[in-house]
Parts: C-alpha cells; structure tokens; sequence
C-alpha cells in the first residue's frame, strides 16, 4: 500500500499581511487584553501551518485564495505557486473591512 506524503509548501508572508498582523495584535491588546492579542497571533500561526499542508482552498478573486480564522474574523488572502511549492501570504483582512 502506497501512502501519500502531505506536501509542505514553503510560507512568505508579505510586508503589507506582517501590518496587517501586528495592526489586529495591537488592537487586540489595547482595545480587549493581551490574552486575546496572543490568542489571535497563535490562531494566525496555526491557520499558516494549515495553509503550508493543504493551501487549496476557495478562490475569491484572480489567483488569490482564502482561508478563515475559526476565533477571530479574519481572512487570509494568498496565492499558491504549485511549481515552486511556495504560498504568498498577500493581506489579512477583517471581516468587516469593506
């Protein structure tokens, strides 16, 4: 029996996604507790590993895709390069952002 090997695709996360990140975790820290900031910045890091294991997910627009967070509500907007094997984390929105 053959067994399929999860392919790990390697992870950047762009500059304008890094701001978007530490915008949420400030905002987190100051507005609610610092136990949500950290809780927001483990989910995001869990949701990573997610995408690096199996990154095809829905499609929005062009080649960008998305994947939710379960407990705080963001999306994670990227684009994979199958032929490299490496995703491009672009943006990570609220929501509520229009």
């Amino acid at each position: 029996m053959k067994w399929i090997q999860n392919m790990v695709f390697k992870i950047t996360i762009s500059h304008e996604a890094k701001i978007d990140v530490e915008h949420s975790y400030l905002y987190y820290q100051t507005k609610v507790n610092k136990k949500v900031a950290n809780n927001f910045l483990k989910e995001f890091k869990t949701i990573i590993d997610v995408i690096s294991k199996s990154p095809f997910f829905k499609i929005w627009f062009d080649n960008f895709r998305a994947k939710s967070m379960k407990k705080h509500p963001f999306l994670l907007f990227y684009i994979v390069d199958e032929k490299e094997k490496t995703i491009v984390i672009a943006r990570v929105f609220h929501t509520s952002q229009p």
